[in-house]
Order: C-alpha cells, then sequence, then structure tokens
C-alpha cells in the first residue's frame, strides 16, 4: 500500500529523511497543478528524478542557460523525431555541447527538479514501493542528507526574496546604474536583466527566460538591492482561465500502516468517497463536453476542478484525455501544424494590451517564419495550453495563419 498524503501536512524533508534513513526503493511522486515530479530512490539514495513540467525540458532549460539558441533546439528536435536518439546526445553530435557539458548541464536539472519541489507545500504525494523504471529518469546520485541541506537554504532564502518580489504581476525596470561586468559574463543572468524592461511582469520574465523561479527571482532581488533596477508597479491581466484557488478538500486523515520503517505523522488520501454536489455538477459537465466532443470546454471546467480536488487521479486521467483530445483536434481544424503564424498588426501595436503572461509570451516569439509546430516545440508549455492559447489569439484577431511559401 503506498504512502500517500500532502506536503503540508508531511513536509518533504520528512519524506526525504524516512527514505534515506530506512533505506527505501521506490518512488515519491509529488504533484501540483497538472505538474508531476518524480524522484527515484535506490537503498536511501536519490538515483533518478523526472518531471512533465516543461521549462524543465532539457532544451528549454538549455535555452535558459543561453547554452543553445531556439534554431538549435529545433533543428535537435527534428533530428530527435527521426532517430530516436536522446537529445542531449544530438546536441553533442552536432557540435552544440561537449559531452562534458552535457553531463554537467543534465545534473543541475535533475538538482533543479529535486530543489524546486521545497517550494511546493501544499502538493500532494505517493510514495510506492519497488523499483523504479530507471530508463525515464535521468540517473544521478545524490546523497539525501546534501539534498536537505541544500533545500532548505533555498526554501529560508526564497521566503526573504518573496517579502520584496510578493506579486507575479510586479513590473520592474532598469534604473540608470549601469548593470555589474560580472552580471553581463553570465548569460543567464544577462537575460534576465534584459528581459526586465518596464513592461514585462515577473511572471512574464519567467517565461520569457525559460527560467525557473529560483533563479529569476533570486537574480532580481539582487538587482533591486544592488540598485540597478526598479519597482514601477503592477500589470494586472485577467488569465484565461481564472480558477478559484479555494482550499483543497479536507482530506480523510490515517496513521501509516503497520510499518515500523514509515513516519509517524498523519498522512492523507486523496479522496475516496462522495464528493460535493457543485464538484460533481462540474465532474459531469465535463464528461457530457467530452461526449460531444467539445474537449476544449472539458478542460475549461477540468481547470477549476484541479483547485478543488488537487492530486486526484481520476481528475488527471480525465484532463489528460481532455487534452489528447483536444490537441488532436486543434492541428486537424484549428491551428494545422505546418501554417506559419504572423501578427495582424505590428509588436508595437500590441504594447500596453492586456494580454495573460503566455500570450504575451507567444506573440513575442511570432514573427511571421514560425509555424504552428515550432513555436509549439519553442514554448515552455503545456502543448495543450500553447494550442489554447494561440486558438484564443486567433479568435481574437491578434494571429492569422498562412500558408508556407510555395504551397500550392
Amino acid at each position: 500500500m503506498p504512502l500517500v498524503g500532502t506536503l503540508n501536512t508531511m513536509p518533504l524533508a520528512d519524506l526525504l529523511q524516512w527514505a534515506g534513513s530506512s533505506r527505501r526503493t521506490g518512488t515519491l511522486h509529488v504533484e501540483l497543478d497538472k505538474i508531476v515530479k518524480e524522484i527515484h530512490f535506490r537503498d536511501g539514495e536519490i538515483v533518478g528524478c523526472s518531471t512533465d513540467d516543461p521549462p524543465e525540458f532539457l532544451g528549454q532549460f538549455l535555452i535558459g542557460r543561453g547554452r543553445i539558441t531556439e534554431r538549435q533546439l529545433l533543428e535537435g528536435l527534428a533530428a530527435q523525431e527521426a532517430s530516436g536518439k536522446h537529445l542531449g546526445a544530438i546536441l553533442v553530435e552536432r557540435g552544440a555541447l561537449r559531452a562534458e557539458e552535457l553531463s554537467s548541464h543534465l545534473t543541475a536539472k535533475a538538482e533543479e527538479t529535486i530543489l524546486s519541489l521545497f517550494d511546493w507545500p501544499e502538493a500532494r504525494f505517493r510514495f510506492e514501493d519497488g523499483a523504479s523504471p530507471e530508463t525515464q529518469a535521468f540517473p544521478v546520485s545524490l546523497r539525501v542528507e546534501e539534498v536537505l541541506l541544500r533545500g532548505v537554504q533555498r526554501f529560508d532564502e526564497m521566503q526573504r526574496i518573496r517579502q520584496v518580489l510578493h506579486d507575479p504581476a510586479l513590473v520592474l525596470r532598469p534604473t540608470d546604474t549601469p548593470p555589474p561586468a560580472a552580471l553581463l559574463d553570465h548569460p543567464a543572468a544577462r537575460s534576465v536583466y534584459e528581459a526586465t524592461d518596464g513592461e514585462r511582469t515577473l511572471a512574464d520574465v519567467r517565461l520569457h527566460v525559460r527560467g525557473s523561479e529560483y533563479f529569476v527571482y533570486r537574480c532580481l532581488f539582487e538587482l533591486l538591492r544592488s540598485g540597478h533596477l526598479e519597482v514601477a508597479g503592477t500589470r494586472r491581466a485577467p488569465p484565461a482561465v481564472a480558477p478559484s484557488r479555494s482550499k483543497a478538500p479536507p482530506a480523510l486523515v490515517l496513521t501509516a500502516p503497520e510499518d515500523t520503517d514509515r513516519p509517524t505523522a498523519a498522512a492523507t488520501r486523496p479522496r475516496t468517497g462522495a464528493v460535493p454536489p457543485t464538484v460533481e455538477k462540474k465532474l459531469q459537465r465535463a464528461r457530457r463536453a467530452m461526449s460531444s466532443g467539445d474537449a476544449e470546454s472539458a478542460l475549461g471546467i477540468l481547470d477549476e476542478l484541479y483547485h478543488e480536488l488537487p492530486g486526484d487521479d481520476a481528475l488527471r486521467r480525465l484532463t489528460l484525455e481532455a487534452e489528447a483530445a483536444f490537441v488532436e483536434k486543434a492541428y486537424r481544424h484549428y491551428l494545422p501544424a505546418r501554417k506559419l503564424v504572423q501578427l495582424n498588426r505590428p509588436m508595437e501595436e500590441l504594447t500596453g494590451r492586456a494580454f495573460s503572461p503566455k500570450e504575451f509570451f507567444l506573440i513575442s516569439r511570432i514573427d511571421g517564419t514560425w509555424d504552428v509546430k515550432s513555436i509549439v516545440q519553442l514554448a515552455p508549455l503545456r502543448e495543450a495550453d500553447t494550442l489554447r492559447t494561440l486558438k484564443r489569439l486567433r479568435e481574437a484577431g491578434v494571429i492569422e495563419l498562412r500558408d508556407p511559401p510555395g504551397t500550392a
């Protein structure tokens, strides 16, 4: 029987300490807002991790670090689709990276995936005993004690940073003080500084540079403190979907099974019984929308439900089914993969309009030369989210599609 619960009832530090001290072999699954991250253990040591969060995919991670360009990523992904090889190996073969450099970046990416979980106190978790499929994860070798020390330090640092950068709608702008030379020599940090232009919000900057919240916020915090940036105000745009972030429903509380190696703190189960009538009505509406072929409407309902039933396995399966149905229909009817995307008016005329961070990011990538598939591959977003956003922009008259040159 797996151990399940939430990280606000059993903190990540306690889970890691338990897995390490009792020399567990198994997988810790952690989920928050549709994102699932996994940590794989063997005899109490961390031997791998994986994530379905697009910004943490290797290609996005390398762009964020300034190591490859968007064009190199697209070419690498095309070669990967044709050959089935690991993207990292392809980038090394093509001379975009050295082999030792790739290993260093992969380790850093794995550590970022794990350490970011310390900032997920409301996430749901499930620990399953047994060997994990190591082929799905980049192999690492990390001692739990080291992860705990760095994770706690990082959590404390983020708490201090958030006292200043407390709102993702904050807009920062450069001051008259020139940036330090050391910053300009660091490609990723320079990218953060250059993206902070007095127009982009914190959320916009994160998407633009494809950086983790920790790295981007730490850079901005230091630049604020040193007087190289200042707060310009806030810029709020209504999100495409505005879910009510209500608290998760009370979960059943139980003690761990009689196993002296398991933690003694209470854990929680995902829902197993009846759900509130309002939630059940929304689920029924989502299922009806799916049955009628309207996966997009179903996704809108499921987005709201994700905040009411976090970590629910049945909801996650239904969401993945709806996303797959919408993606297939979008490519077939609304956004053919090989159609070129262009803006209906110059970018400068769009400045100042209320766009969500996702919309703002995608608009900034559109120059008439990228097709739909390329934009989807370049965006640090879920495929369904990118296509839903492009569809809304097209319906609002912001973008249009055209055939590539030479098409009859």
